[in-house]
């Protein structure tokens, strides 16, 4: 079951107008900018240690070796010349 939270703030007038303007500019509802700056400050700010894509030991030396020679042929089709 999909929930949703609200978040509710207060903001300064001039802050307020700042938002609201450059949200109409882009072609966004007021809602759908605060929803895009929140991602953005999350994804710059946020802690990816939980996400083994992010995992610092995923750089170590592969348990088994891997042999690249042949990418091409499985990518494109053809032999490396």
């Amino acid at each position: 079951m999909l929930t949703k939270k609200v978040v509710q703030t207060e903001v300064d007038p001039m802050l307020y107008e700042f938002v609201l303007k450059t949200a109409k500019s882009k072609g966004l509802t007021l809602k759908e900018a605060v929803r895009e700056a929140l991602r953005a400050w999350a994804a710059q700010e946020g802690d990816l240690s939980w996400d083994p894509l992010f995992d610092p030991a995923w750089g170590e030396k592969a348990r088994k070796p891997t042999d690249a020679s042949k990418v091409n042929e499985v990518l494109y089709g053809r032999k490396k010349r």
